[in-house]
């Protein structure tokens, strides 16, 4: 169907006129001028037909004979038009494409890109935070959202991404454009309260989007941001895997500034928005799981200078064979029943699970990753 729409289109037709120009002159030249020559080859008229048509014209190859003058002239006169026309329309396609890119018209096709739907003051601080944890020449960003034109230049210009960020305009709520967005190659998805809107359309926003992502890419991660308390629990049966419920954390923390403003230093210094030591998330190899939690905070100290504050279990897809006894008939009958139907086993995800400063005895072979404060101008992790 898109092949045949192309044929239909302008542009295509261009091409077919030039492609049946240049094949015509070429068998014309050769029966003309080249047939009862000793050197005659087809691949000599077709390069003629080729210089004579974009009226490059190198002179190596003329035609002595009338009708082949009249053929060149007739080549070269139709040539002018069509590469012209050509090239135009190539022209006109590049620039549209571009207009269409920067109006956020065009399909995504990225892969391991990080989106963000919808747009809030604050998101400038979110992307900064995804530079530190990713490199910014690795870090792929698409926003959703139904900014006007004007403002979505505006915060490219502060970006600075160039490719590597893409827009995808419309309502965050629709599935169709957020599947512009490609969700299911997407390596995180956030959802942010949105600018401009009142706090209940805003939250009930959200959590279509987030029904709409769950539809498109279940496995996707999904981090959503909410205005109104009442409506996480909403979010969370939509789908989305952790939220923040704005003014949440930011309450807590002025009742502990009242306390002690050192406090709020502390906690400034692990969102990286201090001079040192941000919280980093740190993989465990197998050798180090093989060793008790104080074991391991001696080592990584030692290494690296890093202080580990908690030690980490990733998130995982449950089936019912997790769950389920393999020596119990009843639970053997269940799983049979499903698999004879056909049905979904997946339980949906488990975790992730963080133990804060677990004793020193504590065996790392169940955990996957720690989480540490890193040293003041020491490499990080993540």
């Amino acid at each position: 169907m898109k092949f045949t729409n192309w044929l239909r289109s302008g542009f295509g037709k261009l091409v077919i006129a030039t492609a049946l120009l240049l094949l015509l002159s070429t068998f014309g030249f050769y029966w003309i001028e080249l047939s009862e020559g000793e050197d005659a080859r087809i691949s000599h008229a077709f390069w003629w037909a080729i210089v004579t048509l974009t009226t490059v014209g190198y002179g190596d190859m003329v035609p002595t004979t009338i009708p082949g003058r009249i053929l060149g002239g007739l080549v070269m006169i139709s040539g002018i038009g069509l590469v012209t026309s050509l090239t135009g329309n190539m022209a006109s396609m590049l620039v549209e494409q571009k207009a269409k890119k920067r109006k956020g018209l065009l399909s995504v096709k990225a892969s391991d890109h990080v989106i963000i739907l919808g747009w809030n003051d604050y998101a400038f601080g979110l992307i900064e935070s995804l530079n530190e944890q990713i490199s910014p020449k690795k870090l792929h960003l698409v926003i959703v959202s139904d900014l006007e034109s004007q403002i979505r230049d505006e915060i490219a210009f502060k970006l600075d991404m160039g490719e590597q960020l893409n827009f995808v305009h419309g309502n965050i709520s629709q599935a169709n454009v957020i599947s512009r967005a490609n969700p299911g190659e997407a390596r995180n998805v956030y959802v942010l309260c949105q600018n401009g809107m009142d706090n209940k359309e805003s939250d009930q926003q959200a959590i279509y989007a987030v029904l709409a992502l769950r539809t498109l890419a279940p496995k996707v991660p999904v981090y959503a941001e909410i205005a109104r308390h009442e409506n996480k629990e909403h979010l969370l049966r939509a789908g989305a895997n952790e939220i923040l419920v704005r003014g949440e954390i930011s309450g807590r923390m002025m009742g502990m500034m009242g306390a002690s403003p050192s406090m709020w230093s502390f906690f400034r210094n692990l969102l990286g928005i201090g001079e040192s030591g941000m919280l980093q998330f740190r993989p465990c190899n197998a050798e180090e799981r093989q060793m008790n939690w104080g074991e391991l905070s001696i080592k990584v100290r030692n290494s690296s200078g890093c202080l580990p504050v908690a030690a980490c279990k990733l998130g995982k897809n449950l089936t019912l064979q997790d769950v389920l006894d393999e020596g119990s008939a009843l639970d053997q009958f269940i799983m049979e029943l499903f698999k004879t139907s056909g049905q979904d086993t997946s339980l949906g995800m488990q975790g992730p699970k963080v133990q804060m400063n677990p004793p020193d005895d504590e065996l790392m072979e169940d955990y996957d990753a720690l989480l540490v404060i890193g040293a003041p101008g020491g490499p990080e992790h993540g």
